[in-house]
């Protein structure tokens, strides 16, 4: 396999990992963007926020990769979850996606302000999780999200209404990093050294970020 596998038996070294990284980027008096996941990541960017410097974190805007659409405040929500489990940072810019409006409304107010956050940032980091079925952030195999040609998607599922960034917004990341442990993730790390279509596996669209770097318990034989 080609891919940039580092093997894991705890979370501890994707933290400082990704800590580092940021903390790096806002000492050399960087703006940082960071994109958070929702789901199994959230143990992580928990203490990866934890380390993040605070007397540097001025220039750090955090937003998120996907979210599930829903009143503001909904237990289903990323941000929600990520909150409830004690994620923050002082100083930083946070950019959650619910508002409390409509969906339309919504989605034009975030693609708006990503818009702007990727033309002022100078660093774009994103930590992103993938599903059995290959999916990554809220981009579901064979959907609208997989094609779409905006920063944002919006689209109806038979469990969520999600939001999501899409292909075109990770493409201008710097950097990325897959979190992804289980047995059941494996077949899906393995195909990604594979050059199967994004369309049948959405997280394929990593592999296009300048660094990229999976952090798991898959074993590289």
């Amino acid at each position: 396999m080609n891919l940039n596998i580092k093997t894991i038996k705890d979370i501890e070294e994707v933290v400082e990992f990704v800590s580092s990284s940021i903390n790096e980027k806002l000492k050399q008096g960087k703006k940082v963007l960071w994109f958070v996941s929702g789901g199994s990541a959230i143990p992580v960017e928990v203490k990866i926020a934890d380390k993040i410097d605070i007397s540097l974190s001025g220039t750090l805007v955090v937003t998120l990769c996907d979210e599930r659409f829903g009143h503001l405040g909904h237990p289903e929500s990323n941000w929600f979850k990520l909150t409830n489990s004690g994620f923050r940072i002082l100083k930083a810019k946070i950019i959650p996606f619910l508002s409390g409006k409509d969906m339309k409304e919504t989605t034009e107010d975030i693609r708006e302000a990503l818009s702007e956050e990727l033309k002022n940032a100078e660093y774009k980091i994103g930590i992103f999780g993938i599903g059995i079925d290959g999916h990554t952030a809220g981009i579901l195999p064979h959907t609208e999200a997989v094609k779409s040609e905006e920063l944002v998607c919006t689209y109806e599922t038979d469990l969520h209404d999600r939001m999501t960034i899409t292909g075109k917004t990770i493409k201008m990341l710097d950097e990325a990093v897959l979190y992804a442990v289980g047995e059941n993730k494996w077949p899906a790390i393995e195909k990604l050294a594979t050059d199967v279509s994004i369309d049948e596996e959405p997280a394929q669209i990593l592999k296009s970020v300048p660094l990229f770097t999976i952090f798991t318990d898959y074993k590289v034989e």
